[in-house]
């Protein structure tokens, strides 16, 4: 955030953040019907009257592809207005420079089954419009009023596409447009640092789709022992998150920790620990088709590196080879070679 932006209102500021987090996690409140009367809205304001929208609810990168420039042309008048407020000492960026002075997505660590990035860049409305934010400060927080009766109704309309993602026209080389819309999803909300949304009956943990279980499963319900049977990468990133790594440690055999070191101070604070971890790994599942019998193959070493971030104050589990033994191999190897007897470890991340 800016501090010229809000070094005469820093009272508001906890508000308007608050605002803008609350927004992107409502679920989709927006009938067939309002979504219909949205997208001929949008249709209006971008001189498209002969154009019947076709509804996509898609949730595609390329979903919202072309930003119509009767958009662009309204939306720098309401700008001027601020400037002229602010004489010209606002902080806000043009219509085709990224802004990212707000970023409640950013801020929340909401990860979608889209691509943000590409919705901050194309999209002419919407809740992930990266353009849209100051603005929403200026005129609904700091009340600088809209005189002109149409950017009044155009900015009553501008505000309405924050019921939805993102909205846009793609435009085809037969001439056909088509108005584009990102709905919100039908239920979204964090827990335990992992974002849960419903599309459609698909479940989405962190933008992975992931089975009912997995996504309805909390630190008390997740078994850590039902890790064992899982084989998809993806599901077993969202279960460590959601368990918890506690329950993960618990099933480890320590192997050598930062105690054993008192004269690296450097280990302490990280907190490193070398835990074998063969328990929750499964190497190759097997099909005897002749029996119908399953056999699985487990690892006879696999050691982990546990570590705590010294920026965020998270903990982590890297995988290191099964040739370290101690954690002057573990973490000789995650530093490429460097000769740890007498290294510092700096700057970490």
């Amino acid at each position: 955030m800016t501090e010229k932006l809000y070094k005469d209102n820093l009272s508001y500021y906890q508000e308007f953040n608050d605002y803008l987090r609350q927004t992107l996690l409502e679920p989709n409140k927006l009938s067939k019907e309002k979504i219909q009367d949205l997208c001929s809205e949008y249709c209006y304001w971008t001189n498209k009257f002969s154009v019947k929208p076709v509804i996509k609810e898609w949730i595609l990168a390329d979903a919202v592809a072309y930003c119509d420039c009767r958009l662009q042309y309204l939306w720098e008048q309401l700008v001027d207005i601020i400037n002229q407020y602010t004489e010209n000492q606002n902080s806000i960026h043009s219509w085709y420079d990224l802004d990212w002075d707000i970023n409640p997505v950013k801020d929340l660590k909401l990860m979608l089954p889209f691509d943000t990035e590409d919705f901050y860049r194309r999209t002419g409305c919407g809740s992930l419009n990266m353009r849209f934010y100051k603005l929403i400060y200026y005129f609904d927080f700091l009340g600088v009023p809209i005189k002109d009766r149409k950017l009044k109704r155009f900015w009553k309309f501008y505000k309405k596409t924050m019921n939805v993602y993102a909205m846009g026209l793609h435009h085809y080389s037969s001439g056909r447009e088509e108005v584009h819309v990102v709905l919100k999803p039908d239920e979204i909300y964090i827990q335990d640092g992992v974002t849960h949304c419903i599309y459609n009956n698909v479940y989405y943990c962190d933008g992975v789709s992931v089975p009912q279980w997995l996504y309805k499963g909390n630190k008390d319900s997740l078994d850590a022992e039902k890790f064992c049977n899982m084989q998809n990468a993806d599901f077993r990133s969202i279960f460590i998150k959601k368990a918890g790594i506690e329950k993960f440690l618990e099933m480890g055999k320590l192997i050598d920790s930062y105690e054993n070191y008192p004269e690296n101070e450097w280990w302490a604070k990280s907190e490193y620990k070398l835990i074998d971890m063969k328990r929750i790994l499964i190497q190759k599942i097997t099909r005897d088709f002749n029996t119908g019998k399953t056999y699985v193959a487990n690892y006879d070493y696999a050691p982990f590196l546990f570590m705590k971030n010294q920026t965020t104050g998270e903990y982590h589990l890297e995988g290191v080879s099964p040739n370290c033994r101690d954690l002057y191999d573990a973490i000789k190897m995650r530093y490429k070679g460097l000769d740890l007897p007498s290294y510092e470890i700096q700057d970490i991340k």
